[in-house]
């Protein structure tokens, strides 16, 4: 008896929070958020209605940005596999699961023409509390509803009328939002993406015109959700979930996605000085159309994540050179056929997977910080193992390897600017930066 009691504890601590579903079969309206893998924050935007038993999707894939380092799931749901991230307060991740999308607000004191969703307007004073600790925790409240004897309850807020250019219009997503659990995430929404295009601390962003859109097609009787996943999880837990059959999401799989990301999306700060963009490089032509970083995602986050613990000592990273075509690779080794130095292409560079990254130190002035060697010389003297050098060049190649393998690189033993990311890998790309720049 008492080992039966300890078992209908533990299933009663293990449930899901009262509200939340399970499966969409209540919902008459989805928003179906989709992304490459966890760590992506590129996101594609479906919309479903239900027809019947089935369900019919509207027009065509809409792109999104969700949280800089890709999704997390919802804590309270307890379906993820193991080693897949769990969503927290402040850790730059969107929330995965299903979430009901029951209120509209945005700038204009009245609802936009069309928009027949609950709609409250931002004015000033309007706060969404971020404070783990406060009372009003995940919570949108305004300074004059709350009594001046009571004060503000919290240390930590976004001020929502200071921030026009993504709040302008919004969607509030029920994430965390029924009974607040202190630390799994507040302040989700889906706004307006900035005109930089980069990704959000953990909201879902879009185009406004694409947002209106949105805001106008969803109906209170329609029960409107967000489902938000990676792809191969949408793959697992459709039938589960009652979600549209994953092949409605790939009906426009022939227009190609291109899995790189520009790394100063992720980290603006960083300085960037692609030197196949120029001539200024050992072919002495320009072998790329733009000066543009591209990195697959995960390796993105681990340059960003690099960048963020220099800017703390004063320094910057410079990147030098990043994804590079199969096409340029095959050019290189033309030149310079050294496997210490350049990649036979027959087995590919991680450049050539968007896993590598060419980089040195700068100062908070732009300047280079001295190293053995400048980029690409092809000789000894670029070796970590080179110690006829001064002691601060020795120092500073040493703070660039420490900074990056703490990141989760590793070093290219013969020259001292080439960094290899642990876990990168993939298919090797040839996608010309002709596409990419556009």
């Amino acid at each position: 008896m008492r080992h039966l009691i300890q078992f209908i504890l533990l299933f009663c601590l293990l449930a899901p929070t009262t509200g939340y579903s399970r499966d969409v079969a209540g919902h008459r309206q989805i928003i179906v958020s989709v992304t490459d893998s966890w760590s992506d924050f590129r996101a594609t935007i479906f919309l479903f209605e239900r027809k019947g038993e089935s369900w019919q999707r509207l027009g065509e894939g809409i792109p999104a940005v969700v949280g800089s380092l890709g999704l997390g799931w919802d804590p309270v749901l307890l379906v993820g596999a193991p080693g897949e991230p769990l969503k927290k307060e402040g850790d730059r991740k969107a929330p995965a699961g299903i979430f009901p999308v029951s209120l509209a607000m945005g700038f204009p004191p009245l609802p936009p023409d069309g928009v027949t969703l609950p709609y409250r307007g931002i004015r000033d004073g309007t706060h969404c509390v971020d404070d783990s600790s406060s009372p009003y925790y995940n919570r949108i409240v305004n300074q004059s509803d709350i009594s001046s004897a009571s004060g503000e309850k919290w240390n930590s807020s976004e001020r929502m009328w200071e921030m026009p250019e993504v709040y302008r219009l919004l969607l509030v997503v029920g994430y965390n939002m029924e009974k607040p659990i202190p630390g799994d995430g507040s302040c989700i929404f889906m706004h307006v993406r900035r005109s930089s295009g980069e990704p959000t601390y953990g909201c879902t962003a879009l185009a406004e015109d694409d947002l209106a859109k949105v805001m106008k097609w969803l109906k209170p009787g329609g029960t409107p959700a967000l489902v938000q996943l990676p792809r191969d999880v949408y793959g697992r837990v459709w039938r589960q979930w009652r979600l549209p059959p994953p092949a409605l999401l790939e009906e426009d799989a022939g227009k190609k996605r291109i899995p790189l990301v520009d790394v100063r999306s992720m980290a603006p700060d960083l300085v960037v000085e692609m030197r196949y963009a120029g001539n200024d490089n050992f072919t002495g032509k320009r072998i790329y159309d733009c000066g543009r970083c591209f990195l697959k995602p995960e390796t993105a986050v681990k340059v960003a994540n690099a960048q963020r613990e220099l800017v703390k000592r004063g320094l910057s990273l410079k990147l030098w050179d990043c994804y590079r075509p199969l096409s340029a690779q095959r050019l290189f080794w033309s030149l310079v056929p050294d496997p210490r130095f350049v990649a036979d292409p027959k087995t590919g560079s991680r450049h050539n997977r968007g896993n590598a990254v060419d980089v040195t130190l700068v100062d908070a002035k732009g300047r280079e910080l001295d190293m053995p060697t400048g980029f690409d010389d092809f000789s000894p003297r670029a070796g970590h193992g080179e110690t006829r050098l001064p002691a601060r060049v020795i120092e500073n190649r040493r703070l660039l390897a420490e900074s990056m393998e703490k990141a989760g690189f590793w070093r290219l033993q013969s020259e001292w600017w080439h960094y290899d990311d642990n876990d990168g890998n993939g298919d090797i790309l040839d996608v010309p930066f002709d596409e990419l720049c556009r």
